[in-house]
């Protein structure tokens, strides 16, 4: 997504340190003439990473003013009790459905929770509105060419 200018940056064989006062007074900042003008980023999965689904999201503000958000996924609550018959030949039978434990409701699972600036959440929406941007032109592209085979020929 982002990076914070707060932080060094180094560039492959040259290292520029770049701070918010640096940026603050430009004239004095430069890079080398010689200094690389891309950077590779390595995207390495940590121990915790896993693929999630999301119905939704739930946060706030923290008090140092970051950015905090949860992602959750709906579903209908599942029993925590299920008490079944007995048959004579010893397979489970029918449920007795009044003494069925289970919560009422819709149970959302909180999956995963994140903590953020606030430029990078503008970038995380940023990005995210890319996406839908495309996922809408292909959909609109994909309906437009179904029509079109079903259009009567003249």
């Amino acid at each position: 997504m982002g990076s914070s200018w707060n932080i060094s940056r180094a560039l492959v064989s040259h290292c520029v340190i770049l701070t918010k006062e640096s940026i603050k007074s430009a004239d004095r900042c430069y890079m080398p003439e010689d200094a690389p003008t891309t950077v590779p980023f390595h995207y390495i999965k940590g121990n915790f990473f896993r693929v999630i689904h999301a119905d939704g999201a739930i946060g706030s503000v923290t008090p140092a003013g970051l950015i905090f958000v949860s992602l959750y996924s709906e579903r209908a609550a599942i029993p925590q009790i299920m008490v079944h018959e007995i048959t004579e030949t010893g397979q489970v039978g029918s449920e007795h459905l009044e003494e069925r434990v289970a919560k009422k409701g819709i149970v959302r699972e909180v999956e995963i929770g994140a903590m953020m600036s606030i430029e990078t959440a503008a970038s995380i929406v940023k990005w995210l509105q890319e996406k839908i941007d495309l996922v809408q032109k292909l959909k609109n592209t994909a309906e437009a060419e179904k029509v079109g085979k079903h259009a009567p020929v003249h």
